[in-house]
């Protein structure tokens, strides 16, 4: 039972840890329709928007069917990654 517990527990501390995208919001920054929009316009059916932890815009999603979650810099409205969920 120790050897399962303890085998459980290494296996878990090597999958790789999900991180999502930080960005730095200036003084300036874009309106969060803008990065709705700019998901809409790629033809997108938005779910979801949040500001992450990291201060990024998130919109969760659908495109072209596949749920997405694509990352905003708040800065720019320019998108930086996208993620299948």
């Amino acid at each position: 039972m120790k050897y399962l517990v303890l085998a459980t527990g290494l296996s878990l501390t090597a999958m790789p840890a999900f991180a999502e995208p930080s960005c730095t919001p200036g003084e300036a920054l874009k309106p969060v329709w803008e990065a709705i929009k700019a998901f809409e316009d790629a033809n997108g059916e938005v779910l979801k928007f949040k500001i992450n932890d990291g201060g990024c815009y998130e919109v969760y999603g659908k495109l072209d069917g596949v749920k997405m979650e694509v990352f905003y810099d708040p800065n720019t409205g320019q998108e930086i990654d996208r993620i299948e969920s």
